[in-house]
């Protein structure tokens, strides 16, 4: 307990130098904030000075920040500059869509890459092994936006219901518009998304995996548990995958952000109303407290998600302590 209060007073001022960097670099952009005021015919330089004011964006930059952060103290991330509702409304009608799509492919993706990567350790350079292999660096090879789009031309625009003559799988939103709630309606707008979104991420895990767990396989514990007679299942769970999945919790630790931050191009091609549609939005339209948000929200969770994994490691290895 006290390690992880340690950590997290030692990410406070992590935290302070990361927003400060990014605040800079947001601010920096060419054309600034009221870049996109001034494309704006029916705006004279007086209106842009006012509004520049208004704003605060006439104040030295060390200014603006130290504002900006004596704002977020109080819980007041500011306003959007493109529909004018607060920053914390725009995220909360964002944020569920993307925890939503963001967990079920996190559940999923796990419950496939972990018994693949061990399934391909045990088995080593067996033909299931070799075939597993050749998929996984092709899924890692395919762009998400190029995948993403397949799936849409074949599940969506050739392949077709037999019954019905519709689309196989619907390509866009989180259910069908206009009709009740149903659960084989919801799973069926997550298909598309979870499968262009957790290819890559279950090529990336089941490697590491079976790379960690071919260490973990011909260490001499793994043998003597073996020794003594131990089911070759107990052996795997208990002995060698412990050990196995320390790197893998980084890797995972590291992704979580993007529980928050959402899929940037999958919540784009499948018209999924989540943060990296708000992100994206936020990006064209030089809504510079959106941006902000998002980013700093991201940075948070990472630095969460990495005291979580260190905490974790001690639960999964018994032998990790923290003094």
């Amino acid at each position: 307990m006290r390690y992880v209060v340690r950590r997290l007073l030692q990410a406070i001022p992590l935290i302070l130098v990361i927003s400060a960097a990014v605040f800079a670099l947001i601010q920096l952009v060419p054309g600034g904030p009221m870049g996109v005021y001034g494309k704006n015919p029916n705006l004279s330089a007086e209106d842009l000075a006012r509004l520049e004011e208004r704003l605060g964006l006439d104040q030295p930059l060390h200014m603006q920040y130290l504002g900006w952060l004596g704002n977020v103290a109080q819980g007041d991330l500011g306003y959007s500059y493109d529909t004018k509702r607060p920053v914390t409304a725009e995220i909360a009608d964002r944020l569920p869509a993307t925890l939503y799509l963001m967990s079920v492919t996190f559940v999923v993706v796990l419950a496939i890459a972990i018994p693949v990567g061990i399934l391909c350790a045990v088995k080593q350079y067996s033909w299931t092994d070799n075939l597993i292999s050749t998929l996984t660096f092709a899924g890692q090879a395919l762009p998400v936006f190029w995948l993403g789009l397949m799936l849409i031309m074949i599940f969506y625009g050739w392949a077709r219901n037999p019954l019905t003559g519709e689309p196989l799988l619907p390509a866009r939103g989180m259910a069908t518009l206009g009709e009740d709630f149903s659960l084989g309606d919801r799973l069926r707008h997550l298909i598309l998304p979870v499968v262009t979104l957790g290819l890559g991420w279950v090529s990336w895990y089941s490697r590491y995996l079976r790379s960690s767990m071919l260490d973990v396989l011909h260490q001499g514990y793994v043998r003597t548990a073996r020794a003594k007679g131990l089911s070759e299942r107990i052996v795997l769970r208990r002995h060698a995958f412990k050990n196995a999945a320390i790197p893998l919790i980084t890797v995972v630790a590291l992704d979580l952000a993007t529980l928050v931050t959402g899929a940037l191009y999958v919540e784009i091609i499948f018209s999924w109303p989540g943060m990296g549609q708000l992100f994206y939005r936020a990006a064209t339209r030089r809504d510079y407290p959106v941006l902000m948000a998002v980013t700093m929200l991201a940075a948070v969770v990472v630095v969460l998600a990495n005291i979580i994994a260190d905490v974790v490691y001690a639960w999964v290895n018994p032998r990790i302590r923290y003094e």
